[in-house]
């Protein structure tokens, strides 16, 4: 199959994002459109004569949907819609052009169109929400947008997305199951919202150099990635089955809840030279070839629970003066010392009930779970073997302050985000492991 250029400012926002955009803009339009200009609520063009009717409109009011059986289509004279331009099902069309629109106040939406493989809005510069789905004739994409809310493209044949130069801000940018995909260039400032890419292509390497804070960063499935600017994660931060050998986000100051990076088989280095603090639990478990880690000596706060579990000789958090939730530190080197963690649990600095600190070397194991019996009012500690997994939760039973390794791509507070990367919690191993630890 020929692939050719996709350029464009492509994308589309989820239905109820489209009709209330589009909604308010129906309202607030101007008497002086004319009468044939303003198409409703929903209308659909299902031939190119159709078209024709309103090419001769500045601007449109109401949400237009393409389908139908349609060899190449275009919207001539057309500068602005005020409401959504909808492409969907239109499984013959192979062209699309609306060059001199500038302004769609709702959303672009392109998807199911299973043989266009050029779409130009060459002058669009400002969009609600952008969708690119299920386009498996694409293969770059291109765009000179300014202003959008929400980036989503999903399932299609793109190789490369760098075209969102003069886009500094977004609410969203998801790019998700792009099996093609080999680069994402990005000069976003700020995402208000949540920064997820995942199921692409296992070699993608991607570059947002510019970003200077995100409420949400996920990344799964990437070969290479950089961050030279990165300052603040205001929630989650998530590695999650990269296949990276590197990952350096030196400029990373603080992460507002929970940080993980977990299932990383072919990582060999971690550097985070001055991240200071972490709001939620901190994870860093089943990197496979992770042996050293000693670039979190900045971390003074830990606000859930700490779960380190790997092949480690090395964890230097020599500045860590408090973590509200228990702590899990597993490792199968010999040599790893538990000595500064048994410290801190000794000054109370480790505030969870759960502590598990242990090594290859069983004599040097450390386990305890603090408990306080109902019947005497006394404390008692016994003995626990925490499991070892795929992911590893390392929370206490004070749930106040448990943290999981649970990763979402956005907090539950976010709005719009897409579908959430979880580690699971306990393996089948870890079980029996712990239900035999507590029968002897």
């Amino acid at each position: 199959m020929q692939l050719s250029k996709l350029s464009l400012a492509l994308l589309a926002a989820t239905a109820t994002a489209a009709d209330s955009s589009s909604a308010s803009a129906t309202s607030s339009s101007s008497a002086s459109i004319p009468s044939g200009c303003s198409i409703g609520a929903s209308a659909t063009a299902t031939a190119q004569s159709d078209l024709d009717k309103i090419s001769g409109c500045k601007t449109i009011v109401g949400n237009l949907t393409i389908s139908g059986v349609l060899g190449s289509a275009a919207l001539a004279s057309v500068e602005k819609i005020d409401g959504s331009l909808r492409l969907f099902n239109a499984t013959d069309l192979s062209t699309f052009a609306a060059d001199a629109i500038t302004e769609i106040t709702g959303a672009l939406e392109l998807q199911s169109l299973t043989v266009l493989t050029s779409a130009s809005f060459g002058s669009l510069e400002k969009v609600g929400t952008i969708s690119l789905i299920t386009l498996p004739a694409i293969s770059t994409f291109a765009t000179n947008l300014k202003s959008a809310n929400n980036i989503i493209i999903s399932d299609t044949s793109l190789e490369s997305i760098d075209g969102f130069s003069a886009l500094k801000s977004v609410d969203s940018f998801n790019i998700n199951n792009n099996k093609y995909l080999t680069s994402v260039k990005s000069d976003l400032a700020t995402v208000s919202n949540a920064l997820q890419l995942g199921f692409n292509g296992r070699d993608t390497a991607l570059s947002f150099d510019n970003l200077l804070w995100a409420n949400n960063i996920t990344l799964s499935s990437v070969a290479n990635v950089s961050f030279a600017k990165l300052q603040a994660v205001n929630q989650s931060l998530g590695f999650i089955n990269n296949s990276f050998t590197d990952l350096s986000v030196d400029t990373l100051q603080t992460v507002g809840q929970s940080f993980t990076i977990t299932s990383n088989d072919d990582l060999v280095e971690v550097s985070f030279a001055n991240l200071t603090s972490i709001g939620g639990g901190f994870v860093i478990a089943n990197n496979t070839n992770l042996q050293t880690i000693d670039t979190f000596s900045k971390v003074s706060t830990i606000g859930g629970a700490l779960n380190a579990v790997g092949n480690f000789s090395t964890l230097d958090l020599s500045s860590l003066k408090s973590v509200r939730g228990g702590a899990d530190v597993e490792s199968f080197a010999a040599n790893f010392s538990c000595d500064a963690l048994k410290k801190l649990q000794s000054k109370g600095a480790i505030q969870g009930d759960k502590f598990v600190c242990k090594n290859g070397a069983v004599s040097s194991s450390s386990s305890s779970i603090k408990s306080t019996s109902s019947a005497s009012g006394s404390k008692s500690s016994s003995s626990a073997t925490s499991s070892v997994g795929r992911g590893v939760s390392a929370s206490g039973s004070d749930s106040s302050s448990s943290s999981t390794a649970s990763i979402k791509s956005s907090s539950s507070k976010s709005k719009g985000a897409a579908a959430a990367f979880v580690v699971p919690q306990l393996s089948v191993f870890g079980l029996l492991t712990a239900v035999l630890s507590a029968m002897l």
